[in-house]
């Protein structure tokens, strides 16, 4: 049975336009705001006196990873920024080793703003250092000149509460080593309650708070109260939990600390390379950093440092509005909330409004809806996969890609709504779809209220707005098209700026998961679309007609367009290897997407292997014989040996003959290695995520060799020979690799640790 009144395509264009409205704002939330001037007061923050500070700090765009010449020029260029403010910043120098098994020395800066009560104090953080491959001008450059122009701000207001300490960091890139130093080895770590973390991982896009600690209702409610241009969600909270990633914000949660962790991911095609230069740093990622990390470290050093540890759900409105409540209020909200539904469901059988079977035909048309699109995304992802248009995880010109996902949605969704609307009808469409919302609530909310937000509340406003045309004896003639439209408006605020992070956030291997967020989001439309039930109803053919044929011109664009650009180039490392026990050399390729650019090609006669030459090394790679050099390989000598509990301990000195600056040892897998201490640092007995990095091998490296090399404690079980691999790495290819070098196109570009030389050799030990 249907409404008296169906909405029609009066009622459905509206909607639509509505919903695009809803996008458009959704995306222009997600601009982070205009810089500005230098002129702004002097307890503004002003992206551009922090663009002068950045320009000043990284602007010969020369990387300077931890240990380097041109770290220690950086590090000298921040201590002079904070001694003209007024500050006296001290070097805290230490030697600090990760989970990992990479240790550096490491030196950090600090200094401190003292506050009215002593005792806790609050940290404001960011770290200097870059990868060897780029200068690091957004990560993490423009966190240190936001910290700096902070620091400026912070001398022209009234003293805090609290001491503030500023804290940038050494050794972020090598493994969060200056944070374990300052956490570790500072006396003032211990006095800190809360941190303010800055990070990038691109060089645009709005500063978005991502990461909080355990008492995250406090940290929000402040936050809520202070950022002017509020961009944070629960999702990303929750998310992040699970995936590898790793910011100094890490260690500082593992130490107790509260606060929060602030980054942007836009044109993530520049991280780590030398894309990531001062030029692509967009003023207004780093206006909107200083907006977000000002006011909350100002909260934060004049706020009770001892909160309760209770968890939030959180979510901001077009960058204006943070909306939050306890995190276990959601599962009971969320039952109420199906038992509400239900009985509404069970009232419009019960006045014979809704039949049975049009009941089930609307909960059978979600489904379709959602296993089709996923199917029919995860087909479109395997073909242009092997056509070549998605060969690495982020490619030069994205759009089309995403567009074509987002419309093969909505061409699902329109199509098989209206497949299913002469059984279902409007309410058997509505009951079906809200059925489905309602039960995942329920169960997303129960295993993690921060994530389920998103389906409980256009549920409850589903439930809430269907109550006054549900529980009637007989059909209203106006408004019914309110009970749909309002949940599915509800629906897109809630959930289009999300997916439109998506790609910026995890990439091609997202897109198939994109197609099928926005199938969800765009089901509730459904029962707007049996309205159209009129064969030669132009909306019957024209949405869907205008969905398909957008998906078909977006895979045509995807397809012509070139995966990469000197813009958004093809990441491509290049290596020197010489095995210093036989003295045979090779010059080695990596590239993102398994392929050879053809100007390295010819350049030389590489052949492709599936793994590269090293037994922990699972990746794709092109060798080709290389000139031997007379360069000097690693030793790694045994000082002393001693036998006790049926294991044999061992102390070795690991060192670079030729000064490289890291150096690395690496046992095979069930090797039973334990007990390792590098420098008289323990390190903890590595877990299987860890050692999976490198196929099973057990590495432990240093990345800032002293000339005397370091010492290396650790213990093997006797009666079983031991061959490890030992090597020294430095940073760029030695001369005769010059034409190599040069035959790197323009859409390609070195990343992360960059072209490397490498030398190894092999040694046996026998407990």
């Amino acid at each position: 049975m249907q409404p008296e009144e169906t909405p029609g395509a009066r009622r459905v264009l509206p909607t639509v336009a509505i919903l695009a409205v809803i996008f458009f704002l959704s995306a222009a939330g997600l601009r982070p705001p205009a810089p500005l001037p230098a002129s702004a007061g002097a307890t503004e923050f002003s992206a551009d006196r922090a663009r002068e500070v950045l320009r000043r700090l990284v602007g010969d765009g020369i990387p300077h990873p931890t240990g380097s010449a041109a770290n220690g020029v950086v590090r000298g260029r921040v201590i002079d920024e904070l001694t003209k403010l007024g500050y006296q910043p001290e070097v805290q120098s230490g030697f600090s080793c990760d989970d990992f098994g990479t240790c550096a020395t490491v030196k950090n800066v600090l200094a401190r703003l003292d506050g009215v009560e002593a005792g806790a104090s609050v940290l404001l953080a960011a770290h200097y250092d870059s990868v060897p491959a780029g200068p690091g001008a957004s990560d993490d450059g423009a966190g240190v000149a936001a910290v700096i122009e902070i620091a400026r701000a912070l001398k022209s207001m009234p003293a805090p509460r609290h001491s503030i300490i500023i804290l940038i960091d050494d050794g972020e890139e090598a493994g969060l080593l200056g944070a374990h130093a300052f956490v570790t080895q500072s006396p003032w770590a211990k006095d800190v309650r809360a941190a303010v973390n800055l990070e990038a991982r691109g060089t645009s896009g709005p500063s978005m708070m991502f990461e909080t600690g355990s008492a995250n209702y406090w940290a929000i409610k402040l936050y809520s109260e202070h950022a002017a241009r509020p961009a944070t969600s629960s999702i990303f909270y929750q998310v992040y939990k699970q995936l590898p990633n790793d910011t100094d914000f890490t260690v500082f949660k593992a130490s107790g600390y509260q606060g929060v962790n602030f980054a942007y991911i836009g044109d993530v095609n520049h991280y780590h390379t030398p894309l990531d230069n001062f030029e692509n740093a967009d003023p207004r990622s780093l206006q909107h950093h200083g907006e977000n990390a000002l006011p909350m470290i100002l909260a934060l050093a004049n706020s009770d440092l001892s909160p309760p540890v209770k968890e939030a759900v959180f979510f901001n409105l077009f960058e204006r509005l943070v909306i939050f409540w306890p995190a276990g209020w959601s599962f009971p909200i969320a039952i109420v909330a199906l038992v509400l539904l239900l009985f509404q469901v069970g009232w419009l059988i019960a006045k014979h409004r809704l039949l049975p079977s049009a009941l089930l035909w609307g909960v059978v048309n979600w489904l379709a809806i959602f296993v089709t699109t996923g199917v029919l995304a995860l087909i479109f992802q395997k073909i242009l996969h092997v056509a070549g248009v998605m060969p690495t995880n982020w490619v030069a010109h994205p759009l089309p890609l995403q567009i074509t996902f987002w419309c093969l949605a909505i061409s699902v969704v329109t199509v098989v709504s209206l497949a299913f609307e002469s059984r279902s009808g409007f309410w058997g469409l509505w009951a079906g779809v809200w059925i489905w919302w309602a039960l995942f609530s329920v169960v997303v909310c129960w295993l993690t209220g921060g994530i389920g937000y998103v389906l409980l509340v256009p549920s409850c406003i589903a439930v809430v707005v269907g109550l006054p045309f549900t529980l009637r004896r007989s059909e209203p003639r106006n408004g019914v098209w309110l009970a749909a439209a309002l949940p599915l408006f509800a629906a897109g605020i809630l959930g289009f700026d999300h997916v439109i992070l998506l790609y910026d956030g995890l990439g091609i291997r997202i897109l198939a998961g994109i197609a099928l967020l926005i199938a969800l989001l765009l089901s509730p439309l459904a029962p707007l679309l049996a309205s159209l039930r009129e064969p030669k109803a132009f909306m019957r053919f024209a949405l869907p007609g205008a969905a398909i044929a957008a998906t078909v011109l977006a895979v045509f664009a995807a397809v012509v367009a070139p995966a990469y650009s000197a813009k958004a180039p093809e990441h491509v490392n290049l290596q020197y290897r010489q095995d210093g026990d036989s003295g045979k050399s090779q010059w080695v390729v990596y590239t993102d997407s398994g392929r050879l650019p053809e100007p390295i090609r010819v350049a030389t006669n590489f052949r492709r292997i599936d793994k590269g030459s090293f037994p922990w090394d699972t990746l794709p790679a092109f060798l080709a014989d290389a000139p031997h050099l007379e360069i000097a390989a690693p030793t790694f000598t045994i000082l002393e040996s001693s036998e006790s509990g049926g294991k044999r301990q061992y102390r070795a000195l690991l060192r670079s003959e030729r000064g490289a600056p890291e150096a690395a040892v690496f046992f095979p897998p069930d090797s039973g290695i334990d007990q390792i201490r590098i420098q008289d640092e323990p390190i903890p007995h590595k877990t299987a995520r860890v050692l999976r990095y490198f196929n099973g091998w057990d590495l432990y490296r240093c990345m800032t060799m002293p000339a005397k090399g370091i010492e290396i404690q650790f213990e093997l079980p006797l009666g079983k020979p031991v061959e490890v691999y030992v090597l020294d790495l430095s940073y760029g290819l030695p001369l005769e690799g010059m034409f190599v070098l040069k035959s790197r196109p323009l859409t390609a570009t070195a990343y992360q640790q960059g072209d490397v030389t490498i030398l190894t050799r092999q040694l046996q030990l026998n407990p």
